[in-house]
């Protein structure tokens, strides 16, 4: 198969229309097409060969959409580094992924030379206006013309490393084969208008799942608005600005906004769908957002090992004032697309019936393909007698709807019980002065472990702690209630923009350490 197709049909579909717009550099079609196809034949004059891993380093630009396209047709497998990983941790991925090639953004110069020294196998650093090969210089005397690069369907086209990881890098392999499926699978469960004369807004990474919908756009026709960051007065003056009609948004990015939304302010007519994922959303954010916006949320379900959707919750089914059955699957993710085969396992591998908590199992087309870089150990792990295991626990209503509430690695059990943090999280967004939270499980020689919060309070409301705990006990069981509350302005992120727990569960075991040497029973509280 020819590598990067998609982007050249579109390109030969959708022609001079305005495909791209970025802060004042505006790109049609045909010219994205042409800027991918230097990227890629510049690759391969320098000596980087199809099949060879190239690392992307760069927060959103043109260069980053470059970076999507053009190591798609020059058959390169492309690797994705987090921006909020150290030089060390960097180096780490070059390491184990044998990354031939890196290009970086103008923020990352140290910390690119200083990772690409470290890792033997990097040949070429290409710069962002910076280094011995500038981005601009090394492109320019390229041929615009089709690479033509011929690949073969299980040649990996994509490592994608577990955000936030830690110890040994853990790379998903993705091949031009499972890359098709994915767009097919994409296609299939639109149910909406996304083509010629729609706009996207890309605002979250285009190196991570915000990239996923940069080449179904691209491919419809639709203009993609780029934004070089999440900023919520942002999104709201380019929605007004552009007429955007779609957007995709994680979770901890619709709290900001619905939280931002002036009504009156702005002209938001225009937005039709607010796609999300990556993570659960709280419920009343959801029920404050519709109210504000209107029936535009879509939700899917999804993950780096497998062809998303999963699952979709579409805008007519979110229904905060429908019956309590309706009304209760604001909480849900929707119900599996065509051709997946969920079901929820319990720890004797077998399905549960509707109502039972266990790990949620995928079987469809790539589910078995799922391979981890190197690690033949993690893959077998990982998929059993066809099923993928995705670590994360959840359950199905009667209907087929499927309800996440939270990783395997999340379940608290304190003093035999089992506590589920989406459950204590969505408790405590119900208070009007939490804008996000999160909940983890710290170490406890009394009760095995005890539930721990950290919150980042709502912009001018203050925070006060007695209240936050009457909340709780109005809303939770006792053994439900975090014992543990430790808050600041902000959580911490993935490079994806979700709540990071594995950076925020450390904190929390340290302030549940002054608790116990202080000998408190009543809880803490820290700020961080």
């Amino acid at each position: 198969m020819i590598a990067g197709w998609q982007v050249a049909w579109a390109a030969s579909q959708h022609g001079d229309r305005e495909a791209l717009v970025f802060e004042d550099r505006r790109f049609t079609f045909r010219e994205a097409n042409a800027r991918a196809n230097r990227l890629a034949n510049a690759l391969r004059a320098a000596g980087i060969a199809p099949g060879e891993r190239v690392g992307v380093l760069m927060r959103n630009s043109v260069e980053a959409v470059d970076a999507n396209f053009g190591l798609l047709k020059g058959g390169f497998a492309s690797v994705p580094l987090n921006d909020r990983h150290t030089p060390g941790e960097h180096a780490d991925t070059l390491n184990d992924g044998e990354v031939s090639a890196v290009l970086a953004g103008p923020e990352f110069e140290g910390a690119t030379a200083e990772a690409a020294a470290a890792a033997p196998s990097v040949r070429l650093v290409v710069g962002v206006g910076w280094g011995d090969e500038d981005y601009d210089r090394f492109t320019a005397a390229a041929a615009g013309g089709e690479p033509d690069v011929e690949v073969e369907p299980a040649a990996p086209m994509r490592l994608t490393y577990t955000s936030g990881s830690t110890g040994r890098p853990k790379g998903v392999v993705g091949t031009y084969r499972r890359f098709q499926a994915r767009l097919d699978n994409f296609f299939a469960s639109l149910e909406y208008a996304l083509g010629r004369g729609h706009s996207m807004l890309h605002v979250g990474p285009l190196s991570h799942v915000a990239g996923n919908y940069l080449l179904p756009g691209f491919m419809r026709g639709a203009r993609g608005i780029v934004l070089p960051r999440f900023d919520p007065d942002a999104v709201l003056d380019a929605i007004e600005r552009f007429r955007i009609d779609h957007a995709l948004l994680v979770p901890t990015m619709i709290v900001r906004l619905v939280d931002a939304i002036e009504p009156g302010r702005r002209d938001l007519s225009s937005l039709t769908r607010i796609n999300y994922g990556t993570a659960p959303i709280p419920v009343e954010t959801l029920r404050r957002g519709i109210g504000l916006l209107g029936p535009v949320f879509r939700q899917h379900y999804g993950m780096s090992e497998a062809n998303s959707p999963l699952t979709l919750l579409y805008p007519d089914e979110h229904l905060p004032d429908g019956n309590p059955e309706e009304a209760a699957r604001l909480a849900s993710c929707g119900r599996p697309v065509a051709g997946m085969d969920i079901r929820v396992f319990g720890p004797d591998g077998r399905a549960l019936q509707p109502g039972g908590v266990g790990e949620i199992v995928i079987r469809s087309e790539g589910a078995a393909e799922v391979e981890y870089w190197r690690r033949p150990d993690l893959t077998a792990e990982a998929v059993r007698d066809g099923w993928f295991h995705t670590g994360d626990l959840g359950r199905f209503d009667e209907a087929g709807y499927l309800f996440i509430v939270g990783r395997i690695k999340d379940m608290i059990i304190t003093g035999g019980f089992n506590v589920y943090a989406r459950e204590v999280e969505d408790a405590l967004y119900r208070h009007p002065a939490v804008l996000e939270a999160a909940v983890c499980g710290v170490q406890d020689p009394e009760w095995g472990e005890v539930v721990a919060a950290m919150i980042a309070p709502r912009p001018g409301s203050g925070i006060d702690e007695a209240a936050v705990r009457a909340h709780c006990a109005r809303a939770l069981a006792g053994y439900k209630r975090p014992r543990v509350l430790l808050f600041g302005e902000a959580l911490p992120k993935t490079g994806s923009g979700k709540i990071a727990k594995q950076a925020i569960r450390p904190l929390l075991q340290a302030a549940h350490g002054v608790e116990a040497a202080q000998g408190e029973t009543a809880g803490v509280m820290a700020r961080y």
